[in-house]
């Protein structure tokens, strides 16, 4: 590594640390502040919202890594061109690719670090999060007397497993009790059309092997004709058994909540079980899937709409870049809030929802970068 490369680092890092601790301070108070009343009304120990806003504040890391890039690389690079540091390193045959190969390198490295963080720890802290959270309000109710209703039971659960051909219909499911009632399973053809249907009184469901076997009681196994929707025969039963059906009935629960409250994992989960469905109430996971996966790349977008405003204007103050690319950073989100809105409702399939704004931003600044260059 060269003298200047690691100066240049060393100037950087110097800006990002401060930026990203005083975001992180600022996310901490504003969660404090919304969430601190709650756990004090429901009777919660300190050490309960320490970790509750802790881990809160780990799924915020993919926010902060990139607007603290940003700042950071756009107030560096200003520093170094307002004190003519750019121009001895070109007149000294540098070219701007080399000279922020550096910068380009840290953003590589802070994707991957997003993806990483996404897929594994980020999960694991929203899913943690929210179980803390909820245990709280719960012991609350129940000491009070209230009605108590575990996390992942619902009144109403419907869910088409588009993989295999399953549509569910559960009037109530207990992940607790591992138990539900008044459950249909529609078994469909390759071309959608009903075969079978499983409809019992009560189901139980129980992991066996690392996989989910479903038990159903009391009940009545139909089949029917798929060319013409005739029933052909409904015989009775007290238990039956399908050995094929192993859908997790987690991913069923999760399929009713906001897919913006949701793990990467638990999002992976929907998606692949339900299908990558381009329209209809499941485009919503998937566009939300693509758009986790869309915003690692926004650290190397960074860098280069940071680059042109940083490296021009002479001795003009640095931070009269910072403001030009933070405006063009807001409408990259405003555009990204707009293809967002149309992916989800399906207007657009989702995967490009989610990668067209990066592009368009990317179109935008590769001709500057050459121009620069």
């Amino acid at each position: 590594m060269r003298i200047l490369d690691r100066y240049i680092l060393t100037e950087w890092a110097k800006v990002f640390a401060l930026c990203f601790v005083s975001l992180a301070g600022l996310i901490l108070v504003s969660l404090a502040y919304g969430w601190v009343p709650d756990f004090l009304n429901w009777g919660a120990s300190i050490w309960d919202m320490v970790a509750y806003l802790l881990l809160r504040l780990v799924g915020e890391v993919t926010l902060l890594v990139p607007v603290s890039l940003l700042v950071s690389v756009i107030y560096t690079l200003g520093q170094l061109n307002r004190s003519q540091e750019l121009a001895a390193a070109r007149a000294a045959g540098l070219s701007i690719s080399r000279i922020t190969a550096p910068l380009w390198t840290v953003a590589t490295v802070c994707a991957v670090l997003l993806i990483c963080l996404n897929v594994a720890w980020v999960s694991s802290s929203q899913e943690t999060a929210r179980s803390i959270a909820e245990q709280a309000e719960f012991a609350s109710l129940a000491a009070k007397g209230g009605q108590v209703k575990l996390s992942g039971d619902s009144d109403f659960v419907a869910f088409d497993q588009n993989k295999n051909g399953r549509r569910w219909v559960i009037a109530k499911l207990s992940l607790a009790a591992q138990r539900g009632s008044d459950v249909r399973l529609h078994l469909l053809d390759t071309q959608g059309r009903e075969v079978r249907r499983i409809s019992a009184r009560l189901v139980d469901f129980r992991k066996t092997n690392n996989r989910w076997v479903w038990s159903f009681i009391d009940g009545r196994d139909m089949t029917f004709n798929p060319a013409t929707g005739e029933l052909l025969r409904q015989p009775h039963f007290e238990k039956l058994i399908l050995p094929e059906v192993d859908d997790d009935p987690a991913v069923m629960t999760s399929s009713l909540v906001d897919p913006r409250k949701l793990s990467f994992r638990e999002l992976t989960a929907v998606t692949e079980n339900a299908g990558w469905l381009p329209q209809g109430r499941m485009a919503k996971f998937t566009m939300r899937y693509h758009g986790i996966l869309a915003g690692s790349a926004i650290c190397l977008v960074v860098v280069a709409i940071a680059i042109p405003f940083a490296v021009v204007g002479g001795r003009t103050n640095p931070m009269i870049g910072v403001s030009k690319t933070l405006g063009l950073f807001l409408i990259y989100y405003f555009v990204d809030a707009l293809f967002s809105a149309l992916g989800a409702s399906g207007t657009i399939p989702p995967v490009i929802a989610a990668w067209l704004p990066v592009a368009l931003l990317a179109a935008w600044a590769v001709p500057r970068l050459k121009s620069i260059n």
